[in-house]
């Protein structure tokens, strides 16, 4: 569990790359927001919904993630670059907290950074 402070703007690492992906701005529709990250430390710190829905939120995000990949994989990326984003990938599926999402997430980003205009 990251702190308050730390969750905010680890948010935006996944906003970001979320972005990346979708070489678009913000849009709530496909998870492309920092608030749908931001939600996991809002349950966790009991300020939002129920525990169960930490898991579901968790669910949420890998699914919206596992969408964003599928776009990434789609562009021109070099072997290792595919290497990372896959491997990064499979880290994002088998997560089961924010810690675990956050290290895939920061993955995603650096094998992606060739593609950071977006």
């Amino acid at each position: 569990m990251t702190t308050q402070k730390n969750s905010y703007g680890d948010s935006f690492l996944y906003q970001a790359f979320m972005m990346r992906a979708y070489k678009t701005s913000r849009d709530l529709k496909k998870g492309i927001d920092n608030s749908v990250f931001l939600l996991l430390d809002h349950i966790n710190q009991g300020h939002y919904g129920k525990p169960r829905d930490y898991e579901k939120q968790i669910v949420k995000i890998k699914t919206y993630l596992a969408k964003a990949v599928e776009k990434v994989l789609k562009w021109k990326l070099s072997p290792e670059e595919r290497h990372q984003v896959q491997v990064y990938a499979t880290h994002a599926e088998r997560a089961n907290d924010e810690n675990t999402l956050l290290y895939a997430i920061n993955g995603l980003l650096n094998a992606t950074q060739r593609f950071q205009q977006y």
